[in-house]
């Protein structure tokens, strides 16, 4: 990290991703496969569903800056990290993310849960994500599947409690690979919290 371990330049804030093949996968296509479709469009509608284009564009960069930010091997399995008794467990990664990249994917999920529970003014929306997911591939995906991967995606970067700070820090203090006991009480809340969110 460029950040240091314990201060972040004004308007970031610490998140922990998981080192899971499914979450990084909707992290990747979410951005380049959804938000890029709708910031398009948004960008070319005289009445964009009451939300201008910059968020949509602002969402689609966000997943982008995320991935770019993950070491190339992310997903692989690769450097696990290692408990205060040296066994192996599923590594995480900590990272610096700016707050309001946070807030765009946020205002953009809100207004496709809206789509989802057909509020007026957002059918055509909601006809955007359909048109997305049937470029997807074979099978298409749903409105509503692609909205839940947008979800999965959100429901980890905003999770923002002690122990995904704490988690953060102690990664941040050195290249070690091994917990101490503090470390090791944060990556067990962070990753129980995580149990139901990574769920296939």
């Amino acid at each position: 990290m460029n950040e240091s371990a314990k201060t972040l330049r004004p308007g970031r804030r610490w998140c922990v991703l998981p080192d899971d093949k499914g979450w990084l996968r909707d992290l990747r296509t979410v951005g380049d496969r959804l938000l890029d479709h709708l910031s398009a469009a948004a960008a070319l509608d005289d009445d964009p569903w009451e939300l201008p284009a910059a968020p949509y564009a602002e969402a689609a960069t966000a997943c982008d800056r995320v991935v770019s930010m993950l070491p190339e091997h992310a997903g692989s399995g690769l450097e696990p990290l290692l408990s205060p008794t040296g066994t192996p467990q599923p590594t995480v990664h900590a990272l610096a993310v700016d707050s309001g990249d946070l807030d765009a994917l946020w205002e953009v999920l809100t207004r496709l849960h809206r789509a989802l529970d057909n509020e007026p003014g957002t059918e055509g929306l909601l006809d955007l994500v359909g048109q997305a997911g049937a470029e997807w591939g074979d099978p298409p995906r749903s409105p509503r599947c692609l909205i839940s991967q947008l979800e999965r995606v959100v429901a980890v970067l905003e999770l923002d409690t002690f122990a995904v700070r704490t988690l953060a820090v102690v990664m941040a203090d050195g290249t070690e690979r091994t917990l101490d006991e503090t470390g090791q009480t944060a990556y067990e809340a962070v990753t129980a919290s995580w149990a139901t969110t990574l769920q296939p």
